[in-house]
């Protein structure tokens, strides 16, 4: 009892914390929290836009719960390796003392304690996640007799080492911290030959397929649970496609068991402080075949994503990159954002109100361009006029990895495009 007591005052503590400190340092909009309290048990269907979205979503979302789900009702699935030895290193590596410092703490207790458990991913994971897991459940050996050349090789590099020095040390060895960095990148199970890959794989489908049935039990009890059916963060600004564990979740669940899609969106292209809007769209109800689940829930989320300075400015951009004039002013920009805002809003769209003043539509447009010109993204040609440096926008990151930091204007042209794809649909009057 005084355990489950300190657990759900963790929980309310570390709510509050991530509550003060997201909007301490950013403008945040929440809609549709009346579909919060809803009917038990609920799944909450999180599109992942970044590592911070849970710190944004779920203080208020269990706040308008209730006490229960803050206390407790409500679960959250987690990605596998955050109950791995390392996982603080992996998400803080600079400064690179106090990374060291951090990697020393585990953390799959605790969490565990906070109603958050986890949910493997069956095809990537960091590299350091794989070793440790072979570990575990196999003798220590030479790393070439464990991993591929082509892995050793990129760990050699990283790591300034000689390849074939690499080859004949223990695998255990890989874990010291020298090689800490090398690891972190995410890969397949292919990093193994093929007699420890098939090994590999056998080992975290039987710890995926306990998980699910951990995970439904406590739908079962009727408990809710928070998740990402994704999987993995949005690499290059669009939806991932959804594993295939929601579904199997969900046939092993209550039947009345309800998905609540919870979309996000950030405007991250401003100097004055991000923007992050979520919305709560209407309640799924399941079961419902996988692909229309899949094709539901990718559809409402887009729907009720909300458009920000950033995705409009940069379809702008964008556009203007194309025409035979490709200059622009302050005020053009101001004018066209507005302008796509009111439409947007009149079509039911969910919009950052901001943006349809004309006075703090202008002050957003102005900390795009200052954003833009530090990025590289637009150049001055004069005062107060500028044309955009539009480049490549495709984005190619390795998995586990993001593309907003590296090609910020590619990650908000596939996001806009990808939410005006969708629209309500059509009523014809009688």
């Amino acid at each position: 009892m005084l355990l489950d007591f300190l657990a759900a005052s963790s929980r309310i503590v570390l709510a509050s914390i991530f509550w003060v400190a997201v909007r301490l340092f950013h403008h945040v909009k929440v809609h549709g929290l009346e579909r919060a309290s809803g009917k038990h048990p609920s799944f909450y269907a999180m599109a992942h836009k970044r590592d911070l979205d849970p710190m944004v979503e779920v203080p208020s979302v269990l706040a308008r719960r209730g006490w229960k789900a803050l206390a407790g009702d409500v679960h959250f699935a987690m990605r596998g390796d955050a109950f791995t030895p390392g996982f603080l290193a992996r998400l803080v590596s600079y400064p690179r003392w106090f990374a060291r410092f951090l990697r020393l703490l585990s953390l799959g207790a605790i969490l565990r304690r906070l109603g958050i458990m986890p949910l493997e991913n069956l095809h990537v994971r960091p590299a350091e996640v794989w070793i440790r897991e072979w570990l575990e459940t196999q003798s220590d050996r030479r790393s070439d007799q464990v991993l591929t050349l082509t892995f050793l090789q990129h760990v050699a590099k990283m790591s300034g080492e000689d390849v074939q020095s690499l080859q004949a040390l223990p695998l255990s060895h890989l874990l010291s911290w020298h090689y800490q960095e090398a690891l972190q990148t995410w890969y397949s199970a292919d990093i193994f030959i093929e007699s420890a890959r098939r090994h590999m794989k056998r080992v975290v489908l039987k710890k995926l397929k306990q998980q699910l049935a951990d995970l439904a039990a406590w739908l079962s009890r009727g408990g809710s649970l928070w998740s990402a059916p994704e999987g993995q963060l949005s690499t290059d600004g669009t939806l991932g496609m959804l594993t295939p564990i929601l579904h199997r979740l969900l046939q092993k669940s209550p039947p009345d068991t309800c998905v609540i899609p919870i979309c996000i969106t950030y405007d991250f292209m401003s100097t004055g402080g991000s923007g992050i809007f979520v919305n709560l769209a209407p309640p799924i109800a399941s079961p419902l075949p996988a692909k229309e689940l899949e094709t539901q829930l990718r559809h409402t989320w887009l729907l009720h994503a909300c458009f920000s300075c950033t995705q409009l400015a940069s379809g702008f951009l964008v556009e203007k990159h194309r025409a035979a004039d490709a200059s622009f002013t302050l005020d053009d920009l101001a004018n066209s954002v507005q302008q796509q805002a009111a439409r947007l809003a009149e079509a039911g769209r969910q919009v950052d109100q901001r943006l349809l003043n004309p006075r703090t539509a202008r002050k957003l447009a102005s900390r795009y361009v200052d954003y833009a010109s530090r990025h590289h993204i637009v150049r001055s040609i004069g005062h107060n006029a500028w044309e955009p440096t539009v480049g490549d926008l495709l984005i190619q990151v390795r998995p586990g990895e993001v593309g907003y930091r590296q090609a910020p204007l590619a990650y908000a042209w596939n996001e806009l495009q990808e939410m005006l794809s969708v629209s309500f649909p059509v009523v014809i009057q009688a």
